[in-house]
């Protein structure tokens, strides 16, 4: 890392302190932001130089000192910590997984299957939110897999999850946002309806949190999953769970590694045991009476290192205040694409958005290169162009967007 650089962001980072969302102080923290117009925060979000700093340090570390055992595992505790304040969840309700694939087979593997059941999702929710759950009934563990399909404005109305939601129903799976339109969705109110019939709500946040403020508690679901490198802008190889404390015990893993046991390492370090000091228990299996009951094998260190920063940056500003820079920026957007008359994909209601817009596009591969030539990044996807903007993006990017369109 150029050393200028660090003391520069120092220096930034000082002023910013207890200061409102400064965006000028902001982009300087992104070094993205002086190269081009980034609107892919969707796809994968940018780091600031608080996480390549953080990733640095490890690896220099790792090059001059090799295994650092015992102050890395501190360091995964007080990341899972970290999520926890970011959903409103206390520490022992969080563990830490390689991605949010990773944490919904957890999931899936755990949960107690109603007999003849079904589960219930959405053709909004990312593609693994729904493979998932097609091979539970596959392999006899419901008897049914609800795909609920979106209608012409994008929505899946509240009506439609209330319709396919009955007794029988062991799991309901939802994004908070989809990831293909940008559509909210009202997942405290689909948390109201699962619950009616007993059945068990998982909530993928991936596209939700980072954008605006989530409570797990206040949203009632009893399961959360989120990956580190979209939004909340860490690096690929973190996710994590978090799971209900009076949900825990009903939730019994078909498997289990060295660190989701009772007896792990990094639960002797809380007790200032010598980690290795007595043999691990290879006669039985118990699984921890917390949520790392999901960890399974040894943690990418290096990723969950740069998650840790990346959620300790994301905590320094308000969420809130964040969401309101994404809606005034993405309603620029969606003002200029209107005026160009372009068909806008994304449900445009005031409780449906997000920070994703979508629109229809002849060659979106056509348009995507193009933009990437003149140093505009988007996405492109099926007959359409996916724009997502984040806190740092300026409504002056998307008028260089707009001209470039």
């Amino acid at each position: 890392m150029n050393a200028a650089l660090i003391v520069k962001y120092e220096a930034n980072r000082q002023q910013a302190d207890g200061d409102h969302l400064n965006i000028d102080l902001v982009r300087k923290e992104i070094p993205v932001t002086a190269r081009r117009a980034y609107f892919d925060n969707a796809g994968t979000g940018p780091p600031s130089i608080g996480v390549l700093n953080a990733i640095h340090e490890y690896l220099t570390d790792w090059r001059d000192y090799g295994e650092n055992w015992e102050e890395w595992l501190p360091t995964i505790i007080e990341s899972r910590r970290l999520f926890g304040k970011m959903i409103g969840a206390s520490t022992d309700e969080v563990a830490s997984l390689p991605n949010v694939s990773s944490a919904l087979i957890a999931l899936a593997s755990s949960i107690k299957y109603k007999p003849n059941g079904n589960i219930v999702v959405s053709e909004l929710n990312f593609p693994t939110n729904i493979y998932l759950w097609h091979l539970q009934k596959r392999h006899g563990r419901v008897k049914d897999v609800r795909l609920l399909r979106r209608r012409e404005d994008g929505i899946v109305p509240l009506e439609q999850w209330q319709g396919a939601i009955d007794d029988d129903t062991s799991i309901v799976s939802v994004d908070y946002v989809s990831w293909a339109n940008g559509c909210r969705e009202k997942v405290r109110e689909i948390a109201k309806i699962a619950h009616e019939h007993d059945a068990f709500l998982i909530a993928d946040s991936f596209h939700g949190l980072g954008v605006f403020p989530i409570n797990a508690k206040q949203d009632d679901v009893d399961a959360l999953v989120c990956g580190m490198y979209k939004w909340m802008q860490g690096p690929h190889g973190a996710a994590y769970l978090y799971a209900r404390r009076d949900k825990l015990d009903e939730l019994d893993p078909n498997y289990v590694g060295w660190h989701g046991v009772e007896d792990s390492v990094v639960r002797r370090m809380k007790r200032q045991e010598d980690l290795f000091g007595k043999p691990f228990n290879i006669d039985d299996a118990q699984p921890a009476s917390d949520a790392t009951r999901f960890e399974g094998g040894s943690w990418g260190v290096v990723s969950i290192i740069g998650a840790k920063a990346a959620l300790e940056y994301a905590l320094k500003h308000d969420q809130q205040e964040r969401f309101h820079r994404i809606l005034k920026v993405t309603e620029h957007l969606i003002d200029g694409l209107k005026r160009k008359g372009r068909r806008i994909l994304t449900p445009l209601l005031s409780d449906r958005r997000s920070g994703i817009v979508v629109f229809e596009d002849a060659d979106p591969r056509g348009t995507f290169e193009k933009l990437k030539s003149l140093n505009i990044t988007v996405a492109s996807r099926v007959k359409a162009i996916r724009v997502s903007p984040h806190y740092y993006n300026t409504e002056d990017e998307i008028d260089k967007l707009l001209a470039a369109l």
